[in-house]
């Protein structure tokens, strides 16, 4: 095997362990935590199923690359909510696994991956704000459009979630318009506070 498909291998079998973090939020029924594969296959397909709300051109196969890779950096740095506490050491750690995990793959790849990373995390271009659009929404869908209980939002306040996803979600009118909705229906329902 040439020195490039064994670094390939290396990656996809060091990036299977994606399989095995818990994110905070639980799975549509209520029965058990998501993981972050789940995640990143979930937000893919919402993606394409909601693509006719991206703007017009918008590279609907870049959203995907840029999804497909966002979060494997959760393999070393976990899921997290992020808070003005928090937010400088999560990044920390989350750049220190992208610059792990994608230098096992080989120098082009590696730096093709980590530049769609990159991409996804400075939410610039039009693909990457539609990919972060996406990722903020479903976690949205999963917890509050369920119907399902949870603790994972709870004591967090509707006007928290509202400041938290508003940057994302608030430039496609229809998924801001949708969060807002889930929101205000989880207040009336007793599952967040005002």
């Amino acid at each position: 095997m040439d020195d490039s498909f064994t670094r390939q291998i290396s990656f996809l079998l060091e990036t299977d362990k994606l399989k095995d973090v818990l994110r905070l939020n639980h799975l549509a029924d209520g029965n058990r935590r998501e993981t972050t594969a789940e995640h990143c296959w979930h937000v893919i397909l919402q993606t394409l199923t909601l693509a006719d709300h991206a703007p017009a051109g918008t590279d609907i196969a870049h959203v995907v690359r840029l999804l497909a890779v966002h979060d494997l950096v959760e393999i070393d740095a976990g899921d997290h909510w992020v808070t003005d506490d928090n937010r400088e050491g999560v990044k920390e750690r989350e750049q220190a696994a992208a610059e792990r995990l994608f230098a096992l793959l080989p120098e082009t790849q590696a730096r093709e991956f980590h530049d769609l990373w990159l991409e996804f995390e400075a939410c610039e271009t039009t693909e990457a704000r539609f990919a972060n659009a996406m990722d903020a929404l479903h976690p949205m869908v999963l917890v509050f459009a369920s119907g399902q209980p949870d603790p994972t939002h709870e004591p967090l306040s509707a006007e928290t979630m509202r400041r938290t996803k508003e940057d994302r979600l608030a430039p496609f009118p229809t998924l801001w318009a949708y969060a807002r909705d889930l929101l205000d229906k989880a207040v009336r329902d007793g599952r967040l506070l005002p």
